[in-house]
């Protein structure tokens, strides 16, 4: 093909619109990693780092760049993007503008011509074809990308490859156009092949992406993922009907992990520890210890799980409004209390992110908000639960070691959150499990019992 002129305009142009771009800058006007305001414990945040320390990424929110949107669906320009700038740094590509041919008739506008530049490149490498075969004019640069069209890229670009010798575990991808790379990847070790499930025409989000990309070159950087494709199948398998999700924040790496993060689950007795944390910020506020009274309900709600206390206290600090209030004050953005009234509490519907989260501030001081005083009373009485409610997230925890922790059970629940220490005493990993659905109370202590023990598996060494 001739060169075009809006092939030459562009190129002559590219400079001014890298700028130009926002969410996807090459600027280094932006923050550091560790700024960003909405990835803070995610699953991929450290991916998203470690792309953000090398000028990868800057930021989804121009012109601030104060977010990462982990959890956002990535886009074909935003994945070229990424891949051009890392290739190059790499040395898979050259740095510079890429052949001056056109590719795409898609792609000049987006970015001020930019996201044309990137397709270009990786079209002119060979990585990418076009979404419009057999003419593949077009580039679609806004469209969302499935798990196939990510592995055909990066086993591409970085040249990955397997011995034919090598057997193919996923059992869904004959005849796909991303047969013989999702092979390839599963050899690779960058994405989980346990399951045997590929699922290449499921969309990817950012933090997905990010961890998949980084994978090629530190493949240590939170490998150890207790949720498995495989353990998780066979556990669905097991327990057909039964939602399950949890998370699991390794506070030794900063990594974090998640069984189905978007499922919301009601809380059951775990909504203790926000009404605990509540009470314990109110006696900060008035800058007193607690009374006596308040002492004696907070004991027998959180170490014996008694349910009257939450009604008390609820009355105590001005009735249902003060529920939605506490969830505010934690920042638990993924947690709706019910009706906001007293007798419904239980069913609280919140997720194991914010249950986690919940956690790191009132036993771990995170975000400055309650004070050491304070927090020392939450772990003497979420140290203090009585025998028979230790289960689940202390399964498995060697001998020595401390747990947190606080359990929800009612009707079809059964629920744990915790932090687990060392024999020092120092913070391991906080951990939070939600499920639903159980038909009998035994069978989902044993459920959560069995991802506890996962967790600890992973962390607890």
């Amino acid at each position: 093909m001739d060169v075009e002129l809006p092939q030459l305009k562009r190129l002559l142009r590219f400079g001014a619109a890298v700028v130009a771009v926002g969410a996807m800058t090459v600027s280094t006007a932006v923050p550091a990693a560790a700024e960003f305001v909405d990835d803070d414990g995610r699953p991929g945040e450290r991916a998203l780092e470690w792309l953000a320390d090398r000028g990868v990424i800057h930021g989804c929110d121009p012109p601030d760049n104060r977010a990462s949107c982990p959890d956002r669906e990535l886009t074909r320009a935003e994945a070229a993007k990424i891949l051009v700038l890392l290739g190059q740094q790499e040395g898979y590509l050259e740095d510079g503008p890429p052949a001056a041919i056109d590719h795409f008739e898609d792609d000049d506008t987006m970015w001020r011509g930019a996201a044309g530049f990137y397709a270009d490149h990786l079209a002119s490498a060979g990585v990418i074809h076009g979404c419009d075969p057999p003419h593949n004019r077009r580039f679609c640069p806004q469209d969302t990308l499935r798990r196939g069209h990510i592995v055909k890229m990066v086993v591409r670009l970085f040249d990955l490859e397997a011995p034919d010798s090598y057997t193919s575990p996923w059992t869904d991808t004959a005849g796909h156009y991303f047969e013989e790379e999702a092979r390839v990847a599963a050899f690779a070790g960058i994405i989980d092949a346990s399951s045997g499930v590929f699922d290449g025409y499921r969309s990817v989000t950012r933090a997905e992406f990010a961890r998949l990309v980084v994978a090629v070159f530190e493949p240590d950087l939170c490998s150890a993922d207790p949720f498995t494709a495989g353990r998780v199948a066979a556990l669905q398998s097991a327990h057909p009907g039964i939602d399950f999700t949890a998370y699991v924040y390794d506070l030794r790496t900063g990594c974090a992990y998640a069984m189905d993060p978007g499922s919301r689950q009601q809380s059951a007795s775990v909504f203790k520890v926000m009404v605990m944390g509540g009470t314990l910020l109110e006696a900060q506020r008035d800058g007193r210890a607690l009374t006596p009274r308040e002492s004696s309900l907070l004991r027998s709600m959180i170490t014996e799980s008694a349910n009257s206390p939450v009604r008390d206290l609820w009355r105590s600090f001005g009735g249902p409004p003060w529920f939605s209030r506490q969830a505010e004050l934690f920042g638990l953005d993924e947690t709706t209390v019910l009706g906001d009234h007293h007798q419904i509490w239980g069913r609280t519907r919140t997720s194991a992110y914010d249950q986690a989260k919940l956690l790191r501030q009132v036993l771990l001081g995170e975000g400055g908000l309650m004070g050491e005083r304070y927090r020392e009373v939450a772990h003497d009485l979420m140290t203090s639960v009585v025998p028979s409610q230790r289960w689940g997230v202390s399964q498995g925890v060697p001998a020595g070691w401390t747990v947190a922790l606080k359990n929800g059970f009612a009707g079809q629940i059964a629920n744990s959150v915790g932090v687990v220490y060392d024999a020092s005493g120092e913070p391991v990993y906080v951990a939070a499990i939600l499920t639903f659905g159980w038909p009998t109370w035994e069978r989902g202590v044993a459920a959560v019992e069995e991802i506890g023990g996962w967790i600890s598996g992973a962390f607890a060494d």
